[in-house]
């Protein structure tokens, strides 16, 4: 009888070994699983941003000494006009309909519209498939920022690239800093004149593109500002157009941060 049940005693043990080793095997392929993730990652983000960094070198033609000594105002020279070639971009891309640039760079890219709001959150401006995706006007606003509203997203990526700073207008030192960027498009170039910034849920059409009349306009900037995480003494009228800047954030599921600026042409 203490035989058989050694015997048992063993066999249990064998088994716990067994179970043990399955077990280590299985975390050391989920190791290497998270591993190769982590760097395929990080290779399609280096692969992202350097086909953007090609793109800038592609459409920026240096200003001409001449247009250097040009007086322009303080404003102006913190995040001073570039000439964007629009010509090699659609050669590129045809769905260009824009270029955004804050006063330090940090969103520097091209703007596309497509034919729906799916396609470049997961392609580039060349249309390689990335998860950069590119910065892109909602299909159905005015791709040439001409309606009362554009509404443009982006990514909010973990490298800090395309949409990830927006996140940083909650705060208002930030804002007061960085109040505005430069919109180029290919019959102009504008300045995005913040006035609020705010959460919200995604999962909701919480951004208006079309408004009974001036007085319902004029509410929903009221709105805006009421809940914006930033204070802004930009004054909005009736007559005026807006852009919305958007992207993910992390309050709550499918949050939203959106950045709203009204469209000011450059001198």
């Amino acid at each position: 009888m203490s035989k058989n049940r050694h015997k048992v005693t063993l066999n249990r043990f064998a088994g716990i070994h067994k179970l043990l080793r399955i077990l280590m095997v299985i975390c050391f392929l989920g190791l290497l699983y998270s591993c190769y993730i982590l760097m395929d990652e990080k290779h399609e983000y280096s692969q992202g941003d350097e086909a953007y960094a090609l793109l800038r070198i592609q459409a920026e033609n240096q200003l001409t000494a001449e247009k250097d000594v040009i007086s322009v105002p303080a404003e102006i020279a913190v995040n001073p006009v570039r000439e964007i070639n629009f010509s090699a971009l659609i050669q590129v891309n045809s769905e260009v309909v824009a270029w955004i640039s804050s006063e330090d760079r940090i969103i520097d890219y091209p703007i596309v519209q497509g034919t729906d709001n799916e396609y470049y959150l997961t392609h580039l401006f060349s249309g390689k498939k990335n998860k950069l995706g590119s910065l892109f006007v909602d299909y159905r606003t005015a791709g040439d920022f001409s309606g009362q509203t554009t509404i443009v997203y982006g990514h909010n990526m973990k490298d800090g690239s395309m949409f990830s700073s927006l996140a940083k207008y909650k705060d208002q030192e930030y804002f007061d800093k960085h109040p505005s960027m430069r919109l180029y498009t290919p019959s102009g170039v504008y300045t995005l004149e913040f006035f609020a910034g705010i959460v919200a849920d995604g999962d909701y059409e919480f951004i208006r593109h079309q408004f009974h009349d001036d007085q319902d306009f004029l509410t929903y900037i009221d709105a805006l500002k009421k809940d914006s995480t930033f204070m802004s003494d930009v004054p909005v009228a009736a007559n005026e157009r807006i852009v919305a800047l958007c992207t993910c954030s992390y309050e709550f599921n499918n949050a939203r941060y959106a950045l709203f600026g009204k469209l000011v042409r450059a001198e």
